[in-house]
């Protein structure tokens, strides 16, 4: 059943695609006016003077000291141009019919246009062009239609911009073509990086390149993400995979960003937009989808999910990202994003993240529901970056850019809104990601990625990623391609062992460790294979060990498959940290339990414990023919040192140890057998041993 829903979504959304694209891709040719094979008189539309110092002062005060990483870089103006009121309409020779519009809107490093209706009929074009480019957009035809009757087209270079609509011979109703905001660019996002002039400016020097050497590794999810304009600002997002693996073209960005449907409609979405090597500074922004259906966000969560209005077509390689919703605190994370508005970067933390809360002057989002990243190893993010996924060390994304302090001249302090927080904290359809995310209702906690225009893909699903082992767990086929052939070998210990059925398969294992399930898929010559990683685990097994700095104890969790631990110092004082601190208000003996637990069950154990020297140091052998070894592993000091005594009290051997050292070591051979003394004095605490030699 799951192998015909994953085939039939996935052939449905290829079919939308193909036979309707409904996108700001165009379908090439060439405007009649614009290439001069007709004349005639433009119509010119002025916009009110623009005062970009009364705009700039604006909005630095309404910011405040908001850290919200997304940045507005063009005003819009709110008009209502259409073809019956604006424009000049003009009767070619052949009989059709070419609306033209221009309009100006003075200082404008570049301008763009959202059409607040939008529906043409079949065989009709429409072309937006400009004198100061030579840039032609367009066509755009009947496949450019959308459901919403919006459409936007991308920014064009230059302080004016021209519309033309070709009508066709008998069309089949009349075009509805209504201009309802102008996009008037005041910061320079197309000379970002040549020159003083803009005041969007390129991104940070300590920013790098995907493809630099650091992005080597990240080659396949850099085609996910995506550089976003939407009313006037800019942000980033990436396109993510769902359990169907069906190909719908979802897309996460951040609340704070896109939150209403209008914003959805009008946003632009740059795919590919990246330097080609390491040191250029440009890249291509010929890759773009117009519009999207905005499908889950609230104001107490900084997610935002959207469908875009069309599958982003093979020619612009996509890749939806795999993601993991566990919740588990990675190794270290790393972000690829489009700070200002630049190319491509990419930003690498090599610590784990912390939980934390977002809060500034625009947005209180919920308590602990974000990943603080402390400080950034290599490059940072920048306004323009908010809604960039923050992938772990498994390439999974785990949380999407909310903002932060974080810049080239201090890379601390960004914070990203949690994937497993966003998941289902709020059960509305529309404010949560599970229900979009995981249509099969399949519960598992990771997904990898796809690239929907792959052939044949062995893709594995399991229910959880950890497992107690005499637990079963569900592992099913989610493979692309409709394979025929099946071969499963599920693991050390499983039952059962292997199969060649589809599945799903409900499977156990006999024995706790890391299993690696394999699959391997075939039809007819084309054969493709997966390993998927599940750890089974046992009940823990609790153990520690422990050094002593006068009543400071420093304990060291040497536990096995533990994952949450509390502690009982034996003097009503009580921990739940993994390796505790712990300071005793007065020299004694305690005893110190220690609780390990994970989802399979809990141990404890219990340790007697002193704080006073005399009880943590060790002599062996003693007696002794010749060497003594003194044990100071579990003592803290600064200096020690000692002496050796006979029973007269003259000194035979003396010495002094760093605190690096963890044992003393000295021979009395030669000496009488018989008794002598060690003094050993430690941080100013003397403690004396009898030692006995024997020849």
């Amino acid at each position: 059943m799951i192998s015909k829903i994953i085939r039939y979504g996935l052939l449905i959304s290829l079919s939308l695609f193909w036979l309707s694209t409904k996108a700001q891709i165009s379908y090439g040719g060439e405007p009649l006016l614009k290439t001069g094979t007709i004349k005639s008189e433009l119509s010119t539309v002025y916009l009110p003077r623009f005062e970009r110092a009364t705009m700039l002062k604006s909005q630095e005060q309404s910011e405040g000291k908001s850290f919200l990483k997304n940045a507005q870089y063009a005003y819009r103006y709110q008009v209502s141009f259409n073809s019956l009121n604006a424009g000049t309409w003009q009767v070619l020779d052949d009989g059709r019919r070419v609306w033209r519009l221009s309009i100006t809107s003075s200082g404008a490093y570049s301008l763009g246009l959202i059409f607040s209706k939008f529906r043409i009929p079949t065989g009709s074009q429409m072309f937006v062009y400009n004198n100061q480019s030579n840039r032609i957009l367009g066509a755009y035809t009947e496949k450019n239609n959308k459901e919403s009757g919006k459409f936007s087209i991308e920014p064009l270079q230059g302080d004016e911009i021209t519309v033309e609509y070709i009508e066709p011979l008998q069309p089949e109703f009349i075009a509805v073509l209504e201009i309802g905001s102008v996009l008037h660019d005041y910061k320079n996002i197309f000379n970002q990086l040549r020159g003083e002039v803009s005041l969007l400016k390129s991104s940070g020097t300590c920013n790098v390149n995907i493809n630099c050497a650091e992005g080597d590794s990240w080659q396949v999810e850099k085609k996910a993400v995506c550089h976003i304009l939407y009313d006037g600002y800019i942000a980033s997002g990436a396109l993510i995979n769902n359990t169907s693996f069906n190909g719908r073209p979802f897309l996460l960005t951040a609340h704070h960003a896109i939150n209403v449907q209008e914003e959805a409609d009008a946003a632009i979405f740059y795919f590919n937009y990246e330097a080609a090597d390491c040191e250029s500074t440009v890249g291509s922004k010929s890759q773009s989808i117009s519009g999207a259906n905005l499908l889950a966000t609230t104001n107490h969560l900084d997610f935002t999910l959207l469908e875009l209005s069309v599958m982003p077509p093979a020619s612009y390689l996509p890749y939806y990202i795999g993601w993991d919703r566990s919740g588990r605190v990675p190794v270290n994370t790393t972000c690829i994003h489009h700070p200002s508005g630049d190319v491509k970067k990419i930003s690498l933390d090599l610590d784990s993240p912390i939980t934390a809360t977002y809060s500034d002057t625009k947005f209180t989002f919920d308590s602990n529901t974000h990943w603080r990243i402390l400080e950034w190893d290599l490059g940072t993010t920048e306004g323009g970056s908010s809604g960039s996924p923050l992938f772990d060390e498994n390439h999974r994304l785990i949380g999407d850019l909310t903002g932060g302090e974080a810049s080239c001249s201090s890379s601390i302090n960004d914070y990203f809104a949690k994937f497993s927080e966003s998941w289902d904290n709020y059960s509305a359809s529309n404010q949560q990601l599970k229900i979009w995310l995981d249509p099969l209702n399949l519960g598992v906690l990771t997904l990898d990625g796809v690239d929907p225009y792959k052939g044949l893909r062995a893709v594995v699903a399991v229910s959880q990623d950890s497992i107690c082992y005499d637990s079963p767990i569900t592992i099913t086929d989610v493979s692309l391609g409709e394979p025929e052939t099946f071969y499963w070998n599920f693991g050390e210990g499983a039952t059962p062992a292997t199969s060649t059925e589809k599945g799903p398969h409900v499977v156990s294992y006999s024995s706790p460790g890391l299993k690696k399930i394999k699959l391997i898929v075939k039809k007819e010559f084309v054969v493709d294979s997966v390993v998927r990683s599940v750890l089974a685990m046992d009940i823990p097994v609790a153990d520690f060990s422990y050094t002593v700095e006068l009543n400071k104890v420093q304990i060291t969790n040497t536990s096995i498959e533990g994952m949450a631990y509390n502690w009982n110092f034996g003097d009503g004082s009580l921990s739940d940290e993994e390796n505790p601190i712990h300071t005793y208000n007065k020299t004694g003996i305690y005893k110190l339990t220690m609780l390990a637990e994970n989802f399979c069950g809990e141990h404890s154990i219990t340790k007697e414990i002193s704080t006073r020297y005399d009880n943590l140091l060790t002599i062996y052998p003693n007696p002794s023919n010749d060497v003594f070894t003194v044990d100071l592993s579990k003592i803290i000091f600064l200096r020690s040192t000692w002496t050796v005594y006979d029973l007269k009290g003259a000194q035979i051997r003396s010495g002094v140890v760093s605190s690096y050292e963890s044992s003393i070591r000295f021979n009395l051979g030669g000496l009488a057998s018989g008794s002598y003394i060690l003094n050993i004095n430690i941080d100013g605490v003397d403690l004396k041993r009898k030692l006995l030699l024997t020849n």
